[in-house]
């Protein structure tokens, strides 16, 4: 099987052309918690439509919600993509499986608001801030379809943007930390050395895990298959400093009828070290001083 990158013109045909009646378009609900913010959309993405710009925020400090930015995820089985989820489509309202997020405590729940959900899938997804620039996601997946559904594979990803409030532009180098089922995780850090990480925390529920930074078209913002993610197989390591999203991919395998998988991830903001800041400081006071002198 010949694998490609979508285009966000092929993703959004994919996420408008089911035929099921999704649920009204509510307010983002805004989870707080610590000095950790994020806003969730309908769909379980970050929203682009919460009070004051939130998308997701650490220490005052906003990571996504800069520019032409994305926050997506897709569904894929048999080879095909069922679900594309994609923020940057227009103002939260790509909602292929037709969910609503409610607040619960300092928690978002994201259920499928359908009878049998859509497209024959049930999607439920918990939202949470367990510790400070941690926010964590739990993903249920169940089949509601009469036969067993092969090679389902789950995608997600994000753009970083963290050092835009600084003017640090969009850029940001992208590294792959670790590959495995259990230690996969991928990591944006700006100019500043705020640092942005998605990381599963899945320890069953998946049967590969793959890490992704979309350096095929230079994109930022376009949802990736993740049987692309597969087929690529980037490795650990630096995949150089540009405005690129990063993702992870969820090998889910065979799902039988009625059968519910579950799978996790979260997003880690960090800050740098005290010395780390003072030596960007200083770096960026040499370069100051060295312009000065050649304008002098």
């Amino acid at each position: 099987m010949t694998f490609k990158k979508k285009t966000i013109s092929q993703v959004v045909a994919v996420a408008l052309c089911g035929t099921f009646a999704a649920a009204a378009q509510a307010a983002p609900v805004v989870i707080s918690n610590f000095n950790t913010s994020a806003a969730i959309a309908d769909a379980g993405y970050f929203s682009a439509t919460a009070p004051g710009g939130l998308g997701l925020s650490f220490m005052g400090r906003e990571f996504v919600n800069h520019g032409t930015w994305a926050s997506n995820y897709s569904l894929s089985v048999g080879g095909s993509l069922v679900a594309v989820a994609d923020e940057a489509v227009g103002g939260d309202t790509s909602n292929p499986l037709g969910a609503v997020a409610i607040p619960v405590g300092t928690a978002a729940e994201v259920n499928t608001n359908l009878p049998f959900g859509a497209h024959g899938w049930t999607f439920t997804q918990t939202v949470s801030i367990p510790s400070d620039g941690h926010v964590s996601v739990m993903v249920n997946l169940t089949n509601n379809s009469k036969s067993t559904a092969s090679d389902v594979l789950w995608g997600v990803g994000v753009d970083p943007d963290q050092g835009i409030p600084v003017g640090g532009g969009f850029g940001t180098t992208n590294e792959i930390l670790a590959t495995g089922v259990t230690g996969t995780a991928v990591r944006a850090t700006s100019s500043d050395g705020y640092s942005l990480t998605l990381r599963n925390t899945t320890s069953a529920g998946a049967d590969a895990i793959a890490a992704y930074v979309d350096t095929v078209f230079g994109s930022c913002c376009a949802p990736i298959d993740p049987a692309f993610i597969f087929a690529t197989a980037q490795g650990v390591g630096s995949y150089g400093f540009a405005d690129h999203s990063i993702n992870l991919a969820f090998d889910l395998g065979d799902i039988a009828p009625g059968e519910t998988v579950t799978f996790g991830y979260e997003y880690v903001m960090a800050v740098p070290e005290p010395e780390t800041y003072a030596m960007l400081l200083a770096g960026l006071g040499l370069i100051g001083f060295s312009l000065r002198r050649r304008s002098a």
